[in-house]
């Protein structure tokens, strides 16, 4: 009688960047320690992710992304206090999502803003006599 593998159909694996479609993601963290704050933020940024708080970050990921990604933080994190969540978002809740993003001013225009400071002369001039 032939052997055949019963678990065939159930563990199937999975090439990375193959699975599941994408679903976008919100990834919130509560680090308390400023260098592995840092390090988290940097790996979001890997990721394709986007900053949408200090500590939130928004994009989308298949499964063994999201896995991977689970898995890097983890090992990042070791033993050090910390509290990460990776919250699935579905296309319906996307759907009815609002957005208010108000600033006082653009990050680039700050930066143009304060590049221009540098190279413009002091404000206060010495006026010599007869000017």
């Amino acid at each position: 009688m032939a052997r055949t593998n019963r678990y065939a159909s159930v563990l199937r694996p999975l090439l990375v960047g193959k699975g599941s479609p994408e679903v976008s993601v919100v990834l919130l963290y509560d680090i308390e320690s400023d260098r592995l704050r840092t390090r988290v933020s940097e790996i979001c940024l890997d990721y394709g992710l986007q900053r949408i708080q200090y500590s939130a970050f928004f994009g989308k990921l298949n499964r063994n992304r999201r896995q991977e990604l689970a898995l890097k933080l983890r090992t990042e994190v070791g033993e050090e206090s910390a509290r990460v969540r990776m919250v699935p978002v579905c296309e319906a809740d996307l759907a009815d999502m609002w957005v208010l993003d108000q600033y006082r001013r653009d990050a680039d225009e700050l930066k143009k803003v304060a590049e221009a400071g540098a190279k413009k002369e002091p404000g206060l001039r010495v006026l010599k006599q007869g000017e």
